[in-house]
């Protein structure tokens, strides 16, 4: 139950060691000397991030005296680490809490601290004989101050740095030693490994990610039961002791797994509405709450309001879900530790998890005085939490980000930062770290653990399946997004059995080539990387429909690894037809809108065989995609031709087409295409194909029957040809035959109808 809390300046990183002494809990009377080193990223503040340049840190060297030993001769040493400066005027004791203590000149032979160089020395100690002095080291006793209800002496050496690397070098926050010599043994030091602190650009958590890669601990959830103490994880670290819940446990260095916090036994419950601090059930001398304050909660998986999480479990009549809860240790060090396997390479992966603060009454003040005391001092303005949890997630051996200080607010928080793997690396160690000691405060939950690969969208564009004649030229176009610009092998297959086999459809009519490597492009409007992939195919005399998709991935290798490419949702569906051979049997079609908003469709037939069905199609979404409607067999005799009538019972709403099916045997053409609306019909062209080779054909639509104008001009604004035709209200399909001899080139069609005219580019290419 400790928390460390300290108000930093936003503009600066300061390295603070810190020296803690805790007089020693009745629980943990073993506890004789602990000690442990940590930063704190002052400039993130509580919002947490990675080490960038500019950067304050503050550097926390924690050293713990507890049980009956008194220890003399104490004494931190510290250096500057490389690509950093020191802030002056930043030695200083702090209590677990963050607080300052005591603070010191930089000067030397004046105070009990100083600095030489790169050279930090706080001598330690100021209550017994002998004090530290400038000359001389001091003696700590558990009864010292800072202390933890008077049993424990928990101190924090610390100082402030800047980083001035840039991104990609790294800090050693580590190293540095603690000097003492126990009464009646001999002189001890400790030292303390390396910790190497990436300088590494603040990438935040994308806004979609993949499922999650952690495969132990049940995907990270921790699992689910009915009983209220899960047994031990081996996830979590040695540093810390399984124990279940009970009026006073888990304590201090001790965590347990669970679905509902409260006390257990008699003191079971899932209500967190009972007083803080909470009474002794009568009968029992014992609270609801755990030490009689903790929150009563349940885990956070499947919350219907993520902040919230889900209440305590009742675990009498039904199961919950787990989480792990840390009563952290008074010594900074290792919480959460996991291999992740079957990683990606060069792929950005995002490392979160869901936390929350579970005590709001757990202070312990320098004086060893909690909230109910006298005199107590709280921890900040109306906060009595205490040490506030602080963690850092690190990677195969190097810190990347911390969550900053999480003071108590009673929801869970999420936090967690962005890393891209390595050319070839596809597994990665992670853990979480405790920054903080413990010792009034710094008692957390942990929950849903997530590593998964920020994932790209790939959007047929336009997204609309094409119903055209073989041997004719088809454009397959896809755009992919992304959050970050890594996403850039691509390769396009087509099928055409369904999307049973794929194959690589080769060079397209233009020359470029079926794969490749793209730029991605920042879109300061979205925020993503975008890039189009278009290519231009012609359709064979055999197959009837031709399906397309685009496969992205962030190296070649990985586009044939099916866990690390991407395969478009939206694949191209090209349905052809066999327009080389006319059906004998013709029609002319035309539609009305009729009373209440409905559509009659009548078509004249001449020439019928006895085979022929017509198939009424209609689609809602612009000719994008058509359903059937109606379907009835000719009635005419062979040679000969009849009239037909389809009264559509569903109303029309905007703009619907409709088109009729001719399908005799394995044949089947299309009519012209009805438009019918119950507003105003726009002027507009649509389908235009381009580039375009001999013919240029398009849809027209027109809001009445009238004459058009057709031009086509060369760059320099010249008439190569010129037609005039009819149009129908509706959709009328246009083809104009180019003037012969055209060359290669950019060219401009005009249309002209009553008065409005349209005008589009176009690019002729000779295949």
């Amino acid at each position: 139950m400790k928390t460390y809390t300290r108000n930093f300046t936003p503009s600066r990183i300061i390295y603070t060691l810190l020296i803690i002494a805790i007089c020693a809990d009745p629980a943990l009377a073993q506890l004789k000397i602990d000690y442990g080193k940590s930063y704190v990223n002052l400039t993130k503040g509580a919002t947490g991030g990675t080490i960038e340049p500019g950067d304050i840190l503050e550097v926390r060297a924690t050293f713990v005296v507890g049980g009956t030993i008194n220890v003399d001769s104490c004494a931190y040493f510290d250096v500057i680490p490389a690509n950093t400066v020191y802030i002056p005027g930043t030695l200083a004791v702090l209590t677990n809490e963050g607080k300052v203590y005591k603070t010191f000149t930089d000067a030397l032979g004046d105070d009990a601290g100083g600095i030489s160089g790169s050279n930090v020395q706080i001598n330690l100690g100021y209550k017994n004989a002998p004090t530290a002095t400038a000359f001389r080291r001091g003696r700590v006793t558990p009864s010292d101050k800072p202390s933890f209800f008077g049993g424990t002496c928990i101190m924090i050496a610390s100082f402030h740095v800047q980083v001035t690397a840039g991104y990609g070098n790294s800090v050693n926050l580590g190293g540095g030693t603690f000097s003492y010599f126990p009464v009646g043994a001999s002189l001890t030091s400790i030292s303390f490994p390396v910790d190497s602190v990436m300088i590494f650009k603040n990438l935040g958590i994308c806004p979609n990610s993949s499922s999650n890669t952690i495969t132990s601990e049940f995907g990270g959830t921790f699992g689910s039961g009915k009983a209220k103490n899960r047994g031990p994880s081996s996830k979590i670290s040695n540093n810390y002791t399984y124990n279940v819940f009970g009026p006073n446990t888990p304590n201090d260095y001790y965590y347990n797994i669970s679905n509902n916090t409260s006390t257990g036994a008699a003191g079971y419950t899932t209500l967190n509405t009972w007083p803080i601090p909470d009474p002794n059930i009568a009968g029992f001398g014992y609270s609801h709450r755990v030490f009689g304050v903790w929150d009563i909660i349940g885990d956070h998986t499947g919350a219907l309001n993520p902040l919230l999480g889900n209440p305590a479990a009742d675990t009498v009549n039904g199961v919950g879900g787990y989480m792990a809860v840390i009563n952290s240790s008074y010594k900074p060090g290792i919480t959460f530790l996991d291999t992740i396997n079957n990683l990606c390479p060069n792929t950005y992966y995002q490392y979160s998890a869901w936390f929350r603060n579970i005590c709001s009454h757990c202070g312990c003040d320098s004086n060893g005085k909690g909230p109910a005391s006298a005199g107590y001092i709280p921890t900040g303005p109306g906060d009595t939490s205490g040490v506030h949890p602080n963690l850092t997630f690190n990677v195969n051996g190097d810190d990347y980000y911390t969550t900053g200080d999480m003071p108590y607010t009673g929801q869970w928080i999420r936090k967690g930062f962005t890393y891209l793997t390595g050319p070839a690396q596809t597994s990665m160690i992670v853990y979480i770290r405790n920054n903080a000691p413990g010792g009034g405060g710094n008692d957390w939950a942990l929950d849903d653990i997530t590593v998964a690969s920020c994932i790209p969208n790939i959007s047929l564009t336009p997204n609309k399946a094409d119903t055209l004649c073989r041997g004719s030229d088809d454009t397959v176009r896809f755009k992919v997004t992304a959050f970050f610009a890594n996403y850039t092998q691509w390769k396009l297959e087509k099928s055409v059995n369904g999307g049973s086999t794929w194959s690589d459809p080769g060079i397209d009519t233009l020359g470029n080539a079926s794969s490749g490597t793209a730029t991605p492009v920042y879109n300061p409007l979205t925020g993503l990387y975008e890039y189009l992939i278009s290519r231009y195919y012609r359709l064979n005399n055999i197959d009837t429909t031709v399906i397309y998709r685009l496969t992205i991935a962030s190296t070649v290798g990985n586009l044939s690894n099916p866990g690390c490419n991407f395969i478009t949702s939206s694949p191209k569906i090209v349905r052809t037809a066999n327009c080389n051979i006319t059906l004998p049997t013709q029609v002319s079609v035309r539609g009305s809108m009729e009373d209440g908003g409905l559509a009659r469709i009548q078509w004249t037939s001449r020439e019928e065989t006895g085979a022929i069905q017509y198939v009424v199609e209609r689609s809602d979404d612009a000719g994008a995609h058509y359903r059937s409607v109606y379907t009835v067999s000719g009635t005419a005799s062979p040679g000969m031709g009849a009239s037909y009538t389809f009264n559509d019972a569903v109303p029309v709403t905007g703009e619907v087409y409709y088109r009729i099916q001719l399908i005799d045997h394995e044949y089947h053409n299309y009519s012209s295409v009805v438009l019918l609306s119950n507003s105003e019909i726009a002027l507009r062209i649509s389908g235009l194909v381009n580039p375009f080779n001999q013919s240029i054909s398009f849809n027209l639509t027109v809001p009445e029957d009238h004459n058009i104008q057709l031009g086509l001009y060369d760059t320099y604004g010249r008439l190569l040809m010129s037609s005039h035709q009819s149009a129908y209200k509706g959709i009328n399909h246009i083809v104009l035959m180019e003037p012969a001899g055209l060359q290669s080139g950019m060219y401009i069609l005009q249309v002209i109808y009553q008065g409005q005219t349209i005008t589009r580019q176009l690019i002729k290419k000779i295949y």
